[in-house]
């Protein structure tokens, strides 16, 4: 199946690059994306198909830092908190990893707080409704310390 629809595009794209001024109204833009440049049928990089390639590499140390700032803009972090070592530890990462792992972070980070704050309010109550816990209000003080910490990517 994959080799007609390739014989189909390429037959497509032979015939558009034929057609006389006259026949067309315009120009035919083919933008095509892989991550798996290696298994691209090579009659489609003949030149008259696509002539031009660009390729995108893994993002090095700098990038990856820029990309985690901004995936962490929005974020409440606390106290010291390093992206340089992050991105450092981070080499081969491309953005998605990047935001999977800021994510995974903030799941952990969630984990945390509320474990903390389950075995604080089960040891106030101390009574026979411990499981009610969840249900008690969260206090400004408790939303204040809803943040990621740096040990909460360290845990990778």
């Amino acid at each position: 199946m994959e080799k007609r629809i390739v014989t189909q595009l390429m037959t497509c794209m032979d015939q558009s690059n034929k057609l006389d001024d006259s026949e067309s109204s315009g120009y035919i833009l083919v933008i095509g994306a892989t991550n798996r440049p290696d298994a691209v049928d090579p009659a489609l990089r003949r030149p008259g198909r696509f002539d031009r390639e660009i390729i995108i590499s893994h993002p090095d140390e700098s990038a990856r830092q820029e990309i985690l700032s901004v995936l962490t803009s929005n974020l409440r972090l606390e106290g010291s908190f390093d992206l340089q070592k992050i991105a450092r530890a981070t080499s081969g990462f491309v953005g998605a990893d990047l935001a999977a792992l800021v994510d995974k972070a903030g799941h952990l980070a969630i984990k945390r707080i509320v474990d903390e704050r389950r075995l604080e309010l089960s040891q106030e109550l101390m009574s026979e409704h411990v499981d009610d816990w969840w249900r008690e209000p969260w206090s400004a003080e408790e939303i204040d310390k809803l943040a990621i910490k740096m040990s909460d990517f360290e845990v990778f």
